[in-house]
């Protein structure tokens, strides 16, 4: 019984959530206001209150909310692949495809990003989905290395190299509206970063 109320709750959140995380990309942070978000659930903002106290501390839960997306839709799939050399395949071809980097949107991305700058619980939660991304791409190269599909070389700053690219690639196609435009960039980046690599 208990376990089925926990559920419920659970699936509750996700559910306000989600409608925040729409409100945020329609109104921005600034305007996304809780009795903006309870209107989209048809529910008081009383409700809200009571299940996130504050609108900054369902911000902070928004983003563990929207970087678990993140880690459901790649980074576990990614770190599944056996053979490291398909991992490194599979990784920047998600690293450099925009439909990777279209999972959120930018507006509500940033917005989160930006709590980031000044609350800490935020920051650490940003760090750790850098380092997790990190370790997959270092242990990766890595591997590939040890395999022979790479020569050897720094996999720690070669992860950190690729990791720079893909934050500059997002950065760049974020103010690029053609989608083609999106896709080429990302075709030359990747090839060069294969090319770094020494594919």
């Amino acid at each position: 019984m208990a376990s089925t109320r926990e559920e419920h709750t659970a699936a509750r959140r996700q559910e306000m959530l989600a409608a925040y995380y729409d409100a945020l990309v329609e109104e921005g942070l600034q305007g996304a206001s809780l009795a903006k978000v309870a209107k989209r659930l048809d529910v008081p903002p009383s409700l809200l209150i009571h299940y996130f106290g504050t609108k900054e501390q369902m911000t902070v839960e928004l983003v563990d909310y929207l970087l678990d997306k993140y880690r459901h839709s790649y980074g576990d799939a990614l770190a599944a692949i056996p053979d490291p050399g398909q991992r490194l395949d599979a990784i920047l071809r998600a690293l450099f495809d925009p439909e990777y980097h279209q999972l959120l949107d930018d507006s509500a991305f940033y917005a989160c990003f930006y709590l980031s700058l000044r609350n800490s619980t935020v920051r650490e939660q940003f760090a750790r989905l850098h380092h997790a991304s990190l370790e997959l791409l270092e242990t990766t190269l890595t591997e590939c290395m040890a395999a022979g599909l790479l020569p050897d070389d720094d996999a720690h700053e070669l992860a950190l190299l690729l990791e720079t690219l893909e934050e500059g690639y997002a950065f760049v196609i974020g103010g690029v509206e053609d989608g083609d435009a999106k896709a080429e960039l990302g075709a030359m980046v990747k090839r060069r970063a294969r090319a770094l690599l020494g594919l």
